[in-house]
């Protein structure tokens, strides 16, 4: 049995951002902090960004879900959330820019 289903949204855009950072040349690990765990810290050469990506954050909860994590973070690297909303995109009062996931895909 496969895990890649019609239904699971989520998973499917986390394999496709995965895949992606590959392809620009990036290393893609799941990071793992005391605030929790990011989908990805994607490096190459002296670059390092921290990506969160989810299907939607119009929730609240699932809004602070994928911040919190990269707000714990204290390094001064690039932090990203990456979502299929169309809403509620640009830069948290922290720093952390949310982006359209076909826009980072487009590179617009």
């Amino acid at each position: 049995m496969t895990r890649f289903s019609a239904d699971n949204t989520g998973f499917q855009l986390k394999n496709v951002v995965h895949n992606e950072l590959v392809r620009r040349g990036h290393s893609a690990e799941v990071g793992t902090f005391r605030a929790g765990k990011v989908d990805f810290v994607a490096r190459r050469a002296d670059e390092t960004v921290y990506i969160q990506v989810c299907e939607t954050m119009v929730d609240p909860a699932t809004r602070e879900h994928e911040l919190g994590p990269l707000r714990s973070i204290t390094d001064a690297f690039p932090k990203r959330v990456i979502t299929l909303d169309r809403y509620g995109l640009g830069t948290t009062s922290d720093g952390i820019k949310v982006l359209s996931a076909i826009d980072w895909l487009l590179r617009r």
